[in-house]
């Protein structure tokens, strides 16, 4: 079954509300949780920041797996062994190059329906869904050896994080979801998506664009 938490960003006091949805999917205190970072991150600045944030909840991030300059593919089986993994924000493109160049999309996509709760951050939660142009709508810079788009597909509409509230920027959504004939959704920071089974539940002020036909 799967089990997905979408964030546009882990940092304002206002993500509680989805923090609440994770915790009652994990449905245990103490739960350990894999990290995947989207790029190098040598004195573990980010990852560090990321553990404080889920001691709060007595979560246990234990693991961390970059993909491009330190890669241990030793650490795979203990990574998928977690309760939970936690993809990282960054940039989506490079990310995804990454991804696919450790072979790691079916192991992900495989983890997400049948193991443990996939979580993702910013470009880590654009990886969740069928194609990750959606990044330029927040502003990421295509990385030029990516070929293929394709995300992990375990939903079936766009997410755009980091959402503004302005006229140009919802048409900007309305088109990308007009080319993409498919729903998109856009989250404010503190806005969230949790995905339990067939159920996708929208938490905070969440924005919705419906494909029109041409």
């Amino acid at each position: 079954m799967r089990q997905l938490v979408l964030y546009s960003d882990q940092v304002i006091p206002a993500n509680q509300q989805v923090d609440e949805y994770l915790l009652q999917l994990l449905g245990t205190t103490g739960a350990r949780i894999g990290y995947i970072s989207s790029s190098s991150d040598p004195k573990r600045q980010y990852f560090t920041v990321k553990q404080q944030y889920y001691q709060q909840y007595d979560l246990e991030l234990a693991l961390y797996l970059e993909l491009d300059v330190a890669y241990k593919a030793d650490l795979l089986d203990s990574l998928f062994a977690c309760d939970a993994i936690h993809l990282s924000g960054g940039n989506t493109y490079y990310f995804l190059y990454w991804l696919q160049k450790c072979g790691l999309i079916e192991r992900l996509q495989h983890y997400a329906l049948h193991q443990g709760v996939l979580i993702g951050t910013s470009a880590g939660a654009i990886m969740m869904t069928p194609e990750v142009s959606s990044a330029r709508l927040c502003g990421d810079a295509p990385y030029a050896p990516l070929t293929t788009y394709q995300g992990l597909g375990l939903v079936d509409f766009a997410f755009v994080p980091h959402v503004q509230d302005t006229p140009e920027y919802y048409t900007r959504m309305q088109a990308y979801a007009n080319h993409q004939q498919r729903v998109v959704y856009g989250c404010h920071d503190g806005d969230g998506i949790v995905v339990a089974g067939e159920t996708v539940t929208l938490v905070g002020n969440v924005v919705s664009m419906t494909p029109k036909s041409a």
